[in-house]
């Protein structure tokens, strides 16, 4: 009977918990996030950059980035003026378009070398890495990070020193 009681428990616990995770998996952040195949399309026609957002359903700090980070008006802005915004689940098995080569999720993840979530990849118009930032980015970062990236900044000039050209402090840095 206790052994009843306890597979019971642990079910519950175990179905409560994916409940959860899939509500929050589909958290909505504001973005409208297109296919990268869609998204390479557009940016050849455009010229805007590309940014992939590297993401693992369980993440926590996807999730923090999907409530707080992305909602934030001036990420809103920079996205819609600057990028073409997509997601990858970098665990998933759908099917993916990249520079015409057609990938399952897990395997462009490996491609790319996602190796911690969350990861942001930016991409130039063309299709190449401009490069990678990983980690949970809060607004007063992530946004000056893709006008950083938007002005073909990266690799040129330290971002801390853009920064502080630009007049902006990190909140840990205000006095």
């Amino acid at each position: 009977m206790k052994l009843l009681r306890l597979t019971i428990l642990l079910l519950l616990a175990f179905l409560s918990a994916g409940t959860t995770l899939a509500q929050e998996s589909s958290v909505d952040s504001g973005v409208e996030w297109q296919s990268l195949e869609e998204a390479q399309k557009k940016a050849k026609e455009s010229g805007k950059k590309v940014l992939i957002f590297g993401y693992a359903d369980w993440c926590t700090y996807c999730m923090k980035m999907r409530k707080e980070t992305y909602p934030e008006e001036n990420v809103q802005k920079s996205l819609s003026d600057d990028f073409i915004p997509v997601q990858i689940n970098g665990e998933s098995e759908e099917e993916i378009v990249f520079n015409g080569k057609t990938y399952k999720s897990y395997e462009l993840a490996r491609y790319l070398r996602l190796t911690s979530y969350p990861t942001h990849y930016f991409l130039d118009s063309e299709g190449k890495i401009i490069g990678a930032q990983p980690g949970f980015l809060p607004a007063d970062v992530f946004s000056p990070l893709m006008n950083y990236v938007s002005e073909d900044l990266f690799g040129k000039v330290p971002f801390l020193d853009y920064m502080e050209k630009k007049g902006i402090k990190l909140e840990q840095e205000q006095d």
